[in-house]
């Protein structure tokens, strides 16, 4: 009887689109295909994208549905994704997937895959750490998943700071092998993915230590479990840390090793050698040995586009489709997307969206490029590599985290459900600002290169790419907004970003400057300027997300339709002017505005709400998500929030029976309890 009313009451609403939505998709200016076929890369992308869903959502819908995760416990999580990553490795080989088929995969299926750092750390650690003949060895193991493999360097004691790792690697030479071990309840492997019940091996950073002598970090390959079973090795106590905020899908580990000793050959010796005799040398920067944590940050620049991405999506058609309250006595509720106050939290995560787009593009471009140099022996471009990528991580989490939750919230009592897709985007978004460098410290490894960089300039060394700004002669800047129609000029709204930044970066390289000549010691001046030394990073950040934006902005102008191109601009007009009004503060004490400017921007930022307001469903439309990668019952494609609410509490353990065991354990008792009537 339950099944069949419950039946009734959903019907109405199967394979319809709300007409509120709908409308929303007939009244928009622009080809919302052209522009989904510009952010996939081509329309042979997007057709290759929509055959992958397809196989995932189609032929194995009941795998990879994300339907029954809200009620899933760690375990069952945990066990979900390792079948959807197992068999996502069985259909690359079965299918022949390319590399980018793969990636493309993992993002379909909202990068809910258990072993995913077997793809992003193990496999890309042996390609750029190895020697040939270690390669060879390796990848075709990890390649054909005869071994599975992380990438554990983070301690419970260390993290950022890879200089304090307390895991040595002491040279045996008597055996040629090394002795690996983590003497203290620190020096344990902490937060590695795939590391507690899934990897067979582990790429381990250990300090070197040969007759006594640091030779610094250093990667070294270890088998963690038995191939035949896959118990441990002796040696070896491998575990899961625990329930985390989000990810439970991912068995982070802890690994302690016990004096494990493995084969010399084991040491990842592109970068230095260890020879029979024990004799050490280096061949390249010892900070090449990063390249695979600085494709890691160029990774997460992709993932918060994503997170971000998904959240504004739900949040837009959520309030497309929501009616509440009415600004005029006597008419029908209001599409709660017709505020101001709804559109100010949801169009900037719009915006940002995209902006994190091309930003991904950007940097993918760009490490690829310093990678292929790497590889040959110049090191010339990975200290700027690093300062952005670590920056921008930093910079575009801290954004996307803010408005991951300002969507949540503006989804009112419904965000707060699992079920609603942007809860579990909140916390999702969350663990980026922590994993692969804590953004406080990669700020600070930012603007410690800003500050060198800044020092070159002055002294009249030229400073190239992301820092050029700082050759230019400020000292006769005035503010280019005469008008409020400049607000519309993104050339001008460029430049007083740029004057900000260098404004900022010297303001700050003087300070630091100042104190070290009054005779302070070096770490007491950095300690001291901690604070400014972080705002210095993020104005120069701001300026490189702004640039990034305008810059690819031109080059879409030149391929895409004038419709297109309109909606675009406007876009990223509103997105550096919301940037402007919400660091004011900044951009009025360095006196790169005045009180007028300022006030002009924030009526802009208020109209350009209105302007932005017919096109903002086919900008989210446009990210052209399936319903299943989206994962969430408020923010699908037919807009039907409420239908799927209910539905999927069906999928509810709580639901399955009509009486809870509880009753009978406790609630029985209290409810016939005579004793408690009588008082």
């Amino acid at each position: 009887m339950a099944a069949r009313l419950t039946a009734e009451f959903l019907k109405d609403w199967k394979n319809e689109v709300n007409p509120d939505l709908q409308k929303e998709r007939d009244t928009c200016t622009f080809n919302i295909q052209e522009l989904t076929f510009l952010l996939d890369g081509g329309q042979e992308k997007t057709k290759r994208r929509k055959e992958l869903e397809n196989i995932l959502f189609t032929k194995y819908a009941d795998l990879f549905s994300f339907k029954k995760r809200p009620s899933q416990n760690k375990s069952e999580m945990y066990e979900s994704s390792v079948a959807k990553s197992v068999k996502v490795f069985q259909m690359k080989r079965e299918y022949g997937w390319t590399e980018e088929d793969f990636d493309m995969t993992t993002r379909i299926l909202n990068y809910d895959f258990a072993l995913s750092l077997h793809h992003t750390m193990f496999i890309p650690a042996i390609e750029r750490l190895a020697t040939d003949e270690q390669k060879a060895k390796w990848l075709p193991l990890a390649q054909s998943y005869q071994i599975i493999g992380t990438y554990a360097q983070t301690e419970l004691g260390h993290g950022t700071n890879l200089l304090g790792l307390e895991t040595t690697a002491t040279f045996d030479r008597a055996t040629d092998e090394f002795v690996v071990n983590t003497p203290r309840l620190s020096s344990m492997k902490w937060w590695p993915g795939g590391l507690a019940k899934s990897s067979t091996h582990a790429i381990v950073l250990a300090q070197l230590i040969i007759d006594g002598k640091n030779h610094g970090m250093h990667p070294f390959m270890l088998q963690l479990r038995s191939l035949d079973d896959h118990m441990p090795i002796p040696g070896i106590k491998v575990g899961d840390i625990g329930k985390k905020v989000g990810a439970n899908m991912v068995d982070n580990g802890y690994l302690i090793l016990d004096k494990v000793r493995i084969p010399r050959q084991n040491m990842f010796m592109r970068n230095a050698v260890v020879t029979r005799e024990g004799k050490f040398t280096q061949l390249s920067n010892n900070k090449a040995n990063y390249a695979t944590m600085v494709l890691v940050r160029v990774n997460i620049i992709g993932w918060t586009k994503d997170t971000l991405r998904q959240a504004a999506c739900v949040s837009t058609r959520y309030s497309a489709v929501r009616r509440q309250t009415t600004l005029k006595p006597g008419t029908p509720e209001q599409q709660v997307l017709d505020f101001q106050t709804q559109q100010l939290k949801i169009f900037p995560a719009v915006a940002a969206s995209y902006a994190c787009h091309f930003i991904g593009e950007d940097m993918y471009t760009s490490y690829h490029a310093a990678y292929a140099e790497i590889m040959k022996g110049n090191n010339r471009k990975l200290a700027e590599l690093h300062a952005q990528s670590s920056g921008l991580k930093a910079f575009l989490t801290d954004m996307s985290t803010a408005m991951v939750e300002t969507c949540r919230r503006s989804c009112g009592g419904h965000g707060y459900l699992i079920s609603s897709g942007v809860a579990e985007n909140m916390v999702a978004s969350l663990a980026l600002v922590t994993i692969e460098g804590e953004n406080t410290v990669l700020y600070l490894q930012t603007a410690r290169y800003l500050m060198k960089q800044m020092a070159n300039a002055v002294s009249g060394t030229k400073t190239e790419g992301p820092t050029a700004y700082m050759n230019r002669d400020f000292t006769s800047y005035v503010c280019p907004i005469d008008t409020k129609q400049d607000c519309r000029n993104l050339v001008k709204l460029r430049e007083v970003y740029t004057q900000r930044a260098h404004r900022v970066v010297m303001s700050v390289a003087q300070k630091l400057q100042m104190d070290m000549e009054s005779g302070l010691p070096q770490e007491v001046v950095f300690n001291k300027n901690m604070v400014a030394l972080v705002r210095a990073a993020r104005a120069h950040l701001h300026l490189t997300v702004i640039d990034i934006y305008i810059t690819k902005l031109g080059n879409l102008r030149e391929t895409s339709s004038t419709e297109l191109s309109k909606v675009m601009t406007e876009l990223c007009n509103f997105y550096v002017i919301h940037g402007m009004v919400q660091e004011s503060g900044d951009f009025l004490e360095m006196e790169t505005l005045g009180l007028s400017q300022m006030d002009w921007l924030r009526q802009e930022e208020m109209e350009m709400l209105a302007v932005l307001r017919p096109n903002i469903v086919g900008l989210v439309d446009a990210f052209d998500m399936h319903d299943e990668t989206v994962a969430s019952t408020l923010g699908q494609y037919n807009g039907n929030a409420y239908q799927n609410l209910f539905e999927s509490t069906q999928y509810e353990p709580m639901n399955q029976t009509e009486v809870h065991p509880a009753y009978y354990k406790h609630l029985r008792g209290l409810l016939k309890d005579q004793t408690l009537s009588k008082l």
